[in-house]
């Protein structure tokens, strides 16, 4: 991907411009750069469904001390080390992708923005097709037409698991259900090269059940993304007993070569952060139920007096009430703790099909953009 420079003031982009935004003079297109970030700023395009499609702004420094402003659709942090475009072939791995739910698009748009080959399997050819077309909506916000058709290149959607042999790395990302999970795990190990790493993003489930079915375990681990994958900050890296500890460094190296932060946590019932967060939701309905406030006055109390960026409510509606309530199942069934069982409200709209975001409707009405 080319850059373009202005010659009075110095000033670099990353993005296709007619002329300096500092001096007003015509920029010259050059080939592409990379350099270190020295400061970065996140911006968030209004889109419907109350979905963001951020961009970030990154001033980098190059080897030579010079500056370059670039656009990117992927977070980066100060001090790290971008390449502007695509990476050179030596940096390249194939990344496959199982599933076309909420976090299986997060991941391919994170993987694709990011620059990496990507191996996107679905269960059907119309689940993977209406996926597709919500990746290249989104991708389309924050990429020209040309980035995007080069990022499209580098894209293989389909059914089969035959194109799993060309990944060095493969993340399952499926409803989040032991048995199904298992399945996929197993089918997918047999389509990839023996030194290739499968990885999960279970938020919880047992993984050294996980780990039971495959052949190799010792390659097998746990890259927990949270959603939107391309904002969130956090990985929680766990692994059963089984992972070799080479394994365990690279899913680490990857997370942050996405410019994430991998925090490392043992595989116990739902990690740590839904393990603290569930209560909390819960609590959040129970008042909800107890008419104690409306939804929109509980989170904006917990935004304001916990200083959170998200009310308990509306996260959950953006992870998924159905989703909600299998972590917290999961957790009774693990701990035999009743503070984690469903409040009643919850179970009330996860069976009227009242899942949140996903279906335009949970504690909130998602189906046009909120006052």
């Amino acid at each position: 991907m080319s850059h373009w420079v202005c010659h009075s003031c110095g000033a670099r982009y990353g993005y296709a411009l007619e002329r300096c935004t500092h001096c007003d003079v015509a920029l010259t297109e050059l080939e592409s750069s990379s350099g270190t970030v020295i400061a970065v700023t996140e911006v968030s395009v209004p889109s419907v469904g109350h979905e963001d499609a951020p961009y970030y702004c990154a001033l980098l420094e190059d080897e030579d001390g010079s500056s370059l402003i670039v656009k990117l659709s992927r977070p980066v942090i100060v001090g790290q080390h971008v390449t502007v475009g695509v990476p050179d072939e030596a940096e390249r791995i194939v990344v496959g992708v199982l599933g076309t739910g909420i976090m299986g698009k997060g991941l391919v748009e994170l993987l694709m923005g990011s620059g990496y080959d990507v191996v996107w399997v679905g269960r059907s050819q119309p689940s993977i097709d209406a996926a597709r077309k919500k990746l290249l909506e989104r991708l389309g916000r924050v990429m020209d037409e040309g980035e995007l058709g080069e990022r499209l290149d580098r894209l293989d959607a389909g059914i089969r698991m035959d194109g799993l042999h060309e990944c060095d790395l493969v993340i399952e990302a499926i409803v989040e259900e032991l048995e199904p999970k298992k399945e996929w795990l197993r089918v997918a190990e047999q389509a990839m090269r023996a030194e290739a790493i499968l990885a999960t993003n279970t938020s919880g489930l047992p993984l050294d059940e996980l780990a039971a079915v495959l052949e190799h375990p010792e390659r097998f681990g746990c890259l927990h993304f949270f959603n939107p994958a391309t904002r969130m900050k956090l990985v929680e890296v766990s692994s059963p007993d089984t992972t070799s500890a080479q394994t365990r460094e690279r899913l680490e190296a990857f997370a942050r070569a996405l410019g994430k932060v991998p925090v490392t946590v043992k595989s116990r019932p739902a990690f740590v952060v839904n393990r603290v967060l569930m209560p909390l939701i819960n609590e959040a309905v129970r008042s909800l139920e107890e008419e104690a406030a409306s939804a929109e006055q509980i989170d904006e109390a917990i935004r304001l007096g916990l200083n959170h960026p998200m009310g308990p409510l509306e996260l959950a509606d953006l992870i998924g009430l159905d989703v909600v309530v299998d972590i917290m199942d999961n957790l009774v069934e693990r701990t035999g703790d009743g503070i984690y069982a469903p409040r009643p409200m919850l179970r009330t709209l996860v069976g009227q099909g009242h899942l949140g975001r996903k279906t335009s409707r949970g504690f909130y009405d998602h189906s046009a953009p909120r006052a």
